[in-house]
């Protein structure tokens, strides 16, 4: 359930945002509208407020917003001067280019939001480095602090996987490591070797290098916990659980979130002993929702926290969604060459798993989940394909150069192109998750 509310509402929460930026600029440019609708299909709760209808739809997966236009209606005079195919090329190259925008506003404010709270990240610190990875065999060793990939610095563990997953294609990528000693070592990581379906998030995991908390080493015992009663204490690694290794302590949260009233094995190790352990995770209210846990936290040792005053939060929220725009068109240009798998695509099942994990997190988590997705809406409807925002902008610039409108004959063709193309990446998406659903 937890799943379902945080998907249906993240997307109705962005679609809404992104709508909305259409609304607003269309609004402030004399243009009427007439619809403004969360979903598609029937209409489950609707009202009137002025001239437009504002209405929830059955289908939560979209949203648009219907102005007067004299292609579509038919209007009377006054109307037809507030009317979207009357107003001039850069009032129309406004309207459209508002709901990305409104995307990109609201992931700097998400992100702002959170650095202002304190964000809590892993220092990019080496736990461990596999014998013969390509890591070891480029100088990686236990205890080094990563500084820079490919010549950007790096301040966290988040940031060193994107930056690495950043230069898939690339046959040698430059790095920079501080020993423990405080000497510098320059080096080059061959990620040549690694396929275009392996840049995922285990990448890391393939390279031969994990964080501290990669060890799953325990922080705290909550009192008349599950773990408690189970024998774990502080200072104990979980190495695995039901026989799975498990990699990451995000693993070790799932394996207790999707395990309510089941009991797991746990082996963990206890200084140089391994021990086999039983623990049944319970249901426990966290932000008014019920989530299976253990009662356990990670310990903390390798985490710090990035906490900014407000406009320093705001500076990091454009930073970032500044970063995460440029890396999320540098993927979408890296599937279509082929030098990333499409694999990687995502649809709904995909995006709602996320947000069902995020949201089990805490606010802090899902509200970072709600910027990244709304980066990707806002870069997705940007791109040159007909039937998105980024069709209708290169109609109106040609508009605006040439003064001569697009023949509906022309764009009629071009919108069935762009449909197609946008079917068969929603039929990929639903491809790939169902995929990972039915074969992990």
């Amino acid at each position: 359930m937890l799943t379902l509310l945080a998907f249906v509402f993240a997307i109705s929460l962005l679609v809404f945002v992104h709508e909305y930026g259409h609304y607003w600029v269309a609004r402030q440019c004399g243009v009427g509208v007439l619809t403004f609708s969360i979903g598609f299909g029937k209409p489950v709760f609707q009202w009137q407020r002025g001239e437009t209808t504002w209405q929830i739809a059955m289908i939560p997966l979209g949203g648009y917003v219907r102005m007067l236009d004299e292609n579509e209606q038919t209007l009377t005079a006054s109307e037809r001067q507030r009317a979207f195919n009357r107003q001039h090329p850069l009032k129309k190259i406004a309207i459209v280019f508002a709901g990305p925008l409104a995307n990109f506003i609201f992931a700097v404010m998400a992100f702002a939001l959170c650095y202002g709270a304190g964000v809590p990240t892993l220092k990019p610190q080496i736990a461990s480095v596999q014998a013969q990875s390509m890591a070891a065999r480029s100088g990686f060793e236990v205890g080094d602090r990563v500084l820079s990939v490919a010549n950007t610095a790096v301040e966290s563990w988040d940031q060193l996987q994107l930056e690495l997953l950043a230069q898939a294609g690339e046959t040698l990528v430059p790095f920079v490591l501080q020993k423990q000693d405080g000497s510098i070592h320059h080096g080059q990581l061959p990620l040549g070797e690694l396929k275009s379906e392996q840049f995922d998030q285990q990448m890391l995991a393939r390279v031969g290098i994990s964080p501290f908390s990669s060890l799953n080493v325990i922080g705290v015992v909550q009192e008349n916990s599950p773990a408690r009663q189970a024998g774990l204490r502080v200072g104990d690694e979980i190495v695995s659980i039901n026989q799975q290794a498990v990699n990451t302590w995000q693993d070790v949260q799932r394996w207790a979130m999707t395990s309510p009233g089941r009991q797991l094995e746990l082996t963990v190790k206890r200084g140089v002993e391994v021990l086999t352990l039983h623990a049944t995770p319970v249901f426990e209210a966290i932000n008014g929702q019920q989530v299976a846990r253990l009662g356990i936290a990670q310990s903390q040792q390798q985490v710090m926290t990035i906490k900014l005053d407000p406009l320093a939060a705001i500076q990091m929220g454009v930073m970032k969604t500044y970063q995460m725009s440029l890396m999320t068109l540098r993927m979408f240009g890296k599937m279509l060459t082929g030098v990333l798998s499409p694999k990687q695509v995502s649809g709904p099942i995909g995006i709602a798993d996320y947000a069902g994990q995020s949201a089990a997190m805490g606010w802090m988590t899902y509200v970072q989940f709600l910027a990244l997705i709304s980066i990707s809406l806002g870069v997705l409807n940007l791109l040159p394909v007909p039937i998105l925002d980024g069709g209708h902008l290169l109609y109106h610039s040609y508009e605006l150069v040439t003064g001569r409108i697009v023949p509906d004959f022309v764009t009629e063709w071009l919108q069935k192109i762009g449909l197609s193309l946008l079917l068969m990446l929603m039929a990929l998406a639903l491809y790939n998750d169902t995929s990972r659903l039915l074969l992990g």
